[in-house]
């Protein structure tokens, strides 16, 4: 049995890493007026910022197609996958999952399952290269299925970004709460929580945001490991990094930044941490 690990681009998973775990990565897309990009292939999230500052519009963001992932998981097929394991961000926030799971109604003669992560980005990313060394490990489909769910359970993300306006103007939030993060140059604080956007905090300046999602990451020890991802401001980044460092030494903490697609709705400046709790947490 051969079990193949498949994910979108939105999970922030670098072409080396998905390269040395064998992870297949279907891009989602980037539009600006009538030029389609595929996401970290056509452009890289270093030109795509630069890109975005001086578009006067702002570009849009679809899904991969059903044909894109058919070609990808036939492709798997005749490399000797017999079990697919298709792993993608909040099906609340794109309809990727939905082309991938048309895509597999097409194809016969090799176990293809989807799981909706609920969320995006590194957060996303962390539990696929789990899955992947799992798979490598040659541990049972079920048993990668089910750790990889426990994790993504496990996991919550926070971040910040330096206005809500490309999350409202991308249809991720409503008017109200972007008028609410608005008003009097407010810094939002985020999360995804069952799959969706929401809103869970709000300061006045970004040294104060950051402090308060060391705070918020604070509150989840004993944590397994960390995620700390940025737009356009690797010093901010590393910054989270050396306090993460300090409140828990000894823990892993994986640096990424957002591919060109999630940028299209968080815009620059956007700073985040994903904390998986230790097991023991949601099993005492």
């Amino acid at each position: 049995m051969s079990v193949r690990i498949v994910t979108d681009s939105t999970a922030d998973i670098s072409p080396e890493l998905a390269a040395q775990h064998q992870i297949t990565i279907v891009p989602l897309v980037v539009i600006f007026g009538d030029e389609v990009l595929q996401d970290g292939i056509d452009i890289t999230s270093e030109r795509f910022f630069k890109r975005l500052v001086r578009e006067p519009q702002l570009p849009t963001t679809s899904q991969p197609s059903v044909g894109a992932f058919q070609e990808v998981y036939e492709a798997l097929k005749a490399d000797g996958a017999t079990e697919i394991l298709s792993i993608h961000l909040s099906g609340k926030l794109s309809k990727t999952i939905e082309s991938a799971r048309q895509a597999a109604a097409e194809i016969e003669g090799v176990r293809i399952v989807h799981i909706d992560s609920h969320l995006a980005s590194l957060a996303l990313g962390m539990g696929v290269i789990h899955a992947a060394e799992d798979a490598a490990a040659a541990l049972p489909f079920e048993t990668i299925r089910a750790r990889v769910e426990a994790q993504f359970e496990r996991t919550q993300i926070f971040f910040m970004v330096d206005t809500l306006e490309y999350l409202r103007r991308g249809g991720r939030i409503g008017r109200g709460q972007e008028l609410l993060g608005s008003l009097l140059q407010f810094k939002p604080i985020l999360s995804i929580r069952d799959g969706e956007v929401v809103p869970v905090g709000r300061v006045r300046t970004k040294q104060k945001a950051m402090e308060e999602l060391l705070r918020l990451a604070g509150e989840l020890r004993p944590w397994s490991e960390a995620v700390v991802v940025h737009a356009t401001t690797p010093d901010s980044m590393e910054y989270l990094v050396e306090r993460l460092h300090g409140m828990v030494p000894e823990v892993p903490i994986t640096l990424g930044r957002i591919t060109p697609v999630v940028g299209v709705h968080a815009g620059p400046g956007l700073l985040g941490i994903a904390i998986v709790s230790s097991p023991s947490v949601t099993e005492a």
